[in-house]
């Protein structure tokens, strides 16, 4: 159902955490794009993986969010991200710093089920323990990673349906007479 590749580089033990996670979505890509594209819908649909996301509003280019976000392991991470490109219904990419520093992009194909979804996932874990942790416990967090895209997977699929649901049964405007 999913496929997760965790890229090992050749520079030593700070190399980045690079990870490709796919899977397809039966819902349409407008509607699976607007749930990625704004933040502040996952911890709607992301659970229980996100707990919080502060955001000024919806996703526009430049445009920052606040993650508030954990994974199995005991631990919480807080992270900023800046949308530094939006081409709806295809891509969105955000730079991110905080506990975690990288680079974060969604690109949605349509199938004829749906949208096949692929997250490009590239950051160094910047907080302290993370750091410290890494040469030894980069499968464990391998595994933590793996575990929250799961969740992804079993929650932006309902979520995604109901967006285009609910788009469908919108009211459209009267023309003018």
């Amino acid at each position: 159902r999913g496929f997760t590749a965790l890229v090992l580089g050749m520079s030593g033990l700070m190399r980045p955490y690079v990870f490709v996670d796919e899977w397809d979505v039966a819902a349409p890509p407008e509607a699976v794009f607007s749930a990625l594209a704004d933040a502040r819908t996952y911890p709607v649909w992301w659970r229980p993986v996100y707990i919080d996301v502060e955001s000024d509003g919806p996703a526009a280019l430049g445009k920052e969010s606040r993650q508030h976000f954990k994974g199995r392991l005991p631990y919480h991470l807080n992270t900023r991200s800046v949308i530094t490109e939006l081409d709806p219904p295809r891509t969105i990419t955000a730079e991110v710093d905080g506990d975690l520093r990288g680079t974060g992009t969604w690109t949605l194909t349509p199938i004829a089920t749906g949208t096949h979804v692929r997250f490009d996932w590239q950051v160094h874990a910047d907080r302290k323990l993370l750091r410290a942790l890494t040469p030894l416990l980069r499968p464990l967090f391998r595994w933590n990673h793996n575990w929250a895209i799961a969740r992804a997977m079993e929650g932006l699929e309902p979520f995604a349906q109901r967006l285009a649901s609910d788009t469908a049964r919108a009211p459209t405007a009267e023309p003018a007479v």
